[in-house]
């Protein structure tokens, strides 16, 4: 009796770990099946993952399958990378190493192998060469899309091309332009050069401190017509006259014969960077980090760059050799024969300190204060 119980015991345990021993692969390998994504939305458009995901399939025949997740403020990204739960992402060029993430520093992006992402060669050089994406002689991020927090009008409803940021404080536009609600940093340097301040006071909190900005920033939040979050969309703009943003819906905006346009603000503009990066959470997953290179190196393709970066979300590629897509008209709006176009229009937004950012975030906390902001994504 014993025996024969022992039998059945040793053969159930065997039975049940041999199943384990079938599921847990299985486990493991549907992990490596899948790259998750967080990232700002158009930087991972489904058609061009479907594109992509069939590439990868033909390749290397692996079903692999990208899971995204869209974020709407930069914040939001340093949770799941610290946490694992995301394996690629898109940081803006302050990020970093910013100090309170250290991202790099602290180990939670790896080093890129470059042999994997061949366009890498081809993006601006200005761009490619960043200090801020560079630690020991690695590269940890790859700069894929350009843009500015900028300042665009309503042809219809705006006759005179605006060629000063001061237009968003004139009275006749009180409550018929728009801001994003979140972007705290840029609303607060967009009046700081509607101010015409130095350069350097824009990320001092000791300098932007006084009773003088506060009201000016004040009547900014006050007199807007509308906020937006995460992306400027068009149904944000629809309407309205003016928007400081990142134009990410004038090509649908256009598509409805509502024609806006960007302004060149002789103060100059806020400029942003975003590159796509790669967590730890993918250190010990060689075959799933070589096809993140890949995607990456995808992006930098002209198609994408063109169609999707240009045409689509109305922003600026990162590389411009090689683009015989670009008509002519295009190549002039985005300054591509002008390579000191940037330099002298474009302040990028710095790496603040912790201090810095608080005091910044602060100023604009107080300036919004009683004002009501719709929020939750939008269509």
């Amino acid at each position: 009796m014993y025996i024969a119980f022992g039998r059945s015991l040793v053969s159930k345990f065997i039975f049940f770990a041999l199943i384990l021993e079938l599921i847990i692969p299985i486990a493991t390998y549907a992990d490596e099946n899948t790259l998750r994504l967080l990232v700002w939305e158009g930087y991972a458009p489904e058609k061009y993952r479907i594109v992509f995901e069939d590439m990868i399939l033909k390749k290397y025949g692996r079903k692999v399958t990208l899971d995204v997740t869209y974020v709407e403020a930069s914040e939001e990204y340093y949770p799941p990378i610290r946490k694992k739960h995301v394996d690629l992402v898109t940081l803006t060029h302050h990020h970093f190493k910013d100090d309170r993430f250290n991202y790099i520093s602290n180990g939670l992006l790896l080093p890129l192998d470059i042999k994997n992402i061949p366009r890498f060669q081809e993006v601006i050089s200005s761009l490619r060469d960043a200090s801020y994406l560079r630690s020991n002689k690695n590269v940890f991020g790859v700069p894929i899309c350009q843009g500015l927090y900028a300042l665009v009008y309503n042809l219809d409803k705006v006759k005179t091309v605006p060629t000063s940021w001061n237009v968003l404080w004139a009275n006749k536009y009180k409550g018929k332009y728009v801001l994003g609600a979140k972007e705290y940093l840029y609303n607060v340097c967009t009046t700081g050069l509607a101010m015409e301040l130095p350069v350097e006071f824009l990320s001092s909190f000791d300098k932007l401190n006084n009773e003088t900005f506060k009201k000016k920033l004040r009547l900014l939040a006050m007199n807007a017509g509308g906020f937006w979050i995460g992306q400027d969309k068009a149904l944000y703009l629809s309407g309205k006259s003016l928007s400081a943003g990142w134009g990410d819906g004038l090509s649908v905006l256009r598509s409805r014969n509502e024609e806006w346009q960007f302004a060149e603000p002789k103060e100059g503009s806020m400029c942003w960077v975003d590159s796509y990066a790669i967590t730890w959470a993918l250190a010990n997953k060689p075959f799933l980090k070589k096809v993140a290179e890949e995607w990456i190196n995808f992006l930098l393709t002209p198609e994408f760059q063109v169609d999707n970066i240009v045409r689509e979300i109305s922003q600026r590629p990162t590389i411009t050799t090689n683009m015989p897509m670009l008509s002519e008209a295009e190549k002039h709006k985005l300054h591509i024969d002008d390579p000191d176009y940037f330099s002298k229009n474009c302040i990028m937004l710095p790496t603040y300190t912790q201090r810095d950012r608080n005091g910044l975030e602060l100023l604009w906390e107080e300036a919004m204060k009683g004002i009501i902001v719709e929020t939750g994504r939008k269509p």
